[in-house]
């Protein structure tokens, strides 16, 4: 398995997360590393992003279907739950997929766009949309257990996606010194609720999370 990805996207390392849950050996490519990694990313993935997982002859370009697709293809542990605990994962995962999509698109995509006259009416909608979704994620992890799995009794794609979320944000004020795109993220307005800062700290010590970075 070739997996193309970059260190700190919070994607590619949600995937990341997922091999090394499962003990599955993959051969990393930065995707920035190399003008070939980059040129094989925009073949494999028509949206040119990454994650890429490439598995012999199958190509899987999104996050969450490769996390399905390892799922199914090395069964254990399972990353999803089964019954109603799994469904509040999916939710999980979808919640924290509109705060990274948003944020990457309105802070890095289309910073070109930020001098036009209506941009800051833009922003501050989806910015506000942003900052709901965050505050609703405090509250669901705020109603679990401290140091408990988010939905069921082991570690779950749901917790995988919303420790990378908060790492990522987390890791965005540090990253804007030498990289333009986080600066242009984090200038958009809004805030990482404590709650979820809270959340992360039992976790961030966890063997997986260590040897993912």
């Amino acid at each position: 398995m070739i997996l193309y990805h970059f260190l700190n996207s919070p994607f590619a390392r949600r995937v990341r997360f997922a091999m090394v849950l499962k003990g599955i050996s993959v051969e990393l490519r930065d995707a920035r590393a190399t003008p070939e990694n980059q040129e094989a990313v925009h073949c494999l993935n028509p949206v040119h992003t990454v994650p890429v997982l490439v598995d012999g002859d199958r190509v899987i370009s999104d996050s969450t279907a490769i996390c399905h697709y390892l799922d199914r293809k090395f069964p254990e542990p399972p990353l999803w739950p089964a019954g109603m605990a799994g469904a509040d994962a999916f939710e999980f995962v979808a919640l924290t997929d509109s705060v990274v999509h948003i944020l990457s698109d309105l802070g890095m995509r289309y910073h070109p766009l930020h001098e036009h006259p209506q941009f800051p009416e833009v922003r501050d909608m989806f910015i506000g949309r942003v900052q709901r979704v965050l505050d609703r994620l405090a509250q669901m992890v705020s109603s679990r257990p401290a140091g408990e799995p988010l939905c069921g009794p082991e570690w779950s794609g749901a917790d995988i996606a919303v420790y990378t979320l908060v790492i990522w944000l987390e890791g965005l004020p540090a990253r804007a010194a030498t990289f333009p795109p986080a600066k242009w993220v984090v200038d958009l307005g809004w805030s990482l609720p404590q709650a979820l800062r809270t959340w992360a700290d039992p976790h961030r010590w966890r063997e997986d999370v260590l040897i993912t970075g």
